[in-house]
């Protein structure tokens, strides 16, 4: 179901995947990475059955929301520079008026009210990085989980003969050096069929996943610990997953950061680059997310007996 959420700036794109039977109180909210939208959440290609991770889950009884950022696919692009405060704030209220539907019931008329709903939010890459500028300023979710994001600095995989910037040069050097960074190789895992590698590395007819507009602010997370200070104000449970192949040097630091978190999980994924989604193990990522959703709900639930 597709709907345009009015917002500050303007209105977010966002298609809710309806279960025909809710099984839990969790809702998975799902935010793409820079130079994609909300349809990478539900990639659909002739031949190439089983890659909808939004329709994985809702089949599995978790209602699932993707959402085109601010800036984004479908979502309104500004005119002016878009940074991370203003994409979180947009991103809060989308959320929470989706939330506020699903409980009251009036979401779909053939979905019935979920008055318990949870939010739960997810991101792969820079999505990763809004969810968790968003939960810090406006504690929108129950748990966040970021997939394939470094909250110690971005590294990305560069063309045979040449190297990753020295950390003591600079950031001239590592913006001076992203022409030697090989997307493929650090997005698609060798595995994954070279026609759908082909697609999504079409910089010139872009898939149907793909955005043609990224927020201005995406640049920075090329930065040492850009959101480093937000990480560190989560006070929510966090799962931070990456591929085998993925833009962090080293993911245990990067889970350091989150210094405020009760509860913190990791999963490393064999078999897969930074975009998951195309990984022939993209599996786990999908069903690990599920089993985090429930156990945030235990978590709460304990904890309110508990006084």
């Amino acid at each position: 179901m597709d709907r345009r959420i009015d917002v500050d700036g303007g209105r977010l794109a966002v298609t809710a995947y309806l279960p025909e039977s809710v099984t839990t109180d969790a809702v998975l909210f799902l935010f793409p990475g820079g130079g994609y939208g909300r349809h990478y959440f539900d990639l659909r290609v002739d031949g190439h059955p089983d890659h909808s991770q939004a329709r994985w889950h809702a089949e599995r009884g978790l209602l699932t929301v993707a959402v085109d950022h601010l800036g984004v696919g479908e979502s309104t692009v500004p005119e002016h520079p878009l940074g991370f405060a203003e994409v979180a704030a947009a991103g809060d209220s989308a959320v929470r008026a989706l939330v506020a539907e699903i409980r009251a019931g009036t979401l779909d008329a053939d979905l019935p009210a979920v008055p318990g709903a949870v939010a739960i939010g997810a991101g792969q890459s820079m999505g990763g990085h809004v969810v968790v500028v968003t939960q810090a300023a406006h504690d929108t979710f129950a748990a966040v989980a970021a997939l394939g994001s470094s909250f110690t600095q971005t590294r990305l995989a560069v063309r045979p003969g040449a190297r990753q910037p020295f950390r003591g040069d600079g950031m001239a050097a590592v913006y001076a050096g992203m022409g030697d960074v090989d997307f493929t190789a650090s997005f698609h895992w060798p595995e994954e069929p070279p026609e759908l590698v082909a697609l999504d590395m079409d910089a010139e007819h872009l898939a149907p996943w793909r955005s043609a507009t990224v927020p201005g602010c995406a640049v920075e997370l090329m930065e040492p610990l850009a959101v480093a200070r937000q990480a560190a104000a989560v006070r929510v449970p966090v799962l931070l997953v990456y591929g085998e192949q993925d833009v962090t040097v080293e993911p245990l630091a990067d889970l350091a950061v989150f210094r405020s978190a009760p509860d913190l999980s990791l999963l490393l994924v064999p078999r897969s680059a930074h975009m998951h989604n195309f990984a022939p193990t993209r599996h786990l990522v999908w069903a690990r997310l599920e089993s985090f959703a429930e156990q945030v709900l235990v978590r709460r639930r304990l904890l309110a007996d508990a006084g």
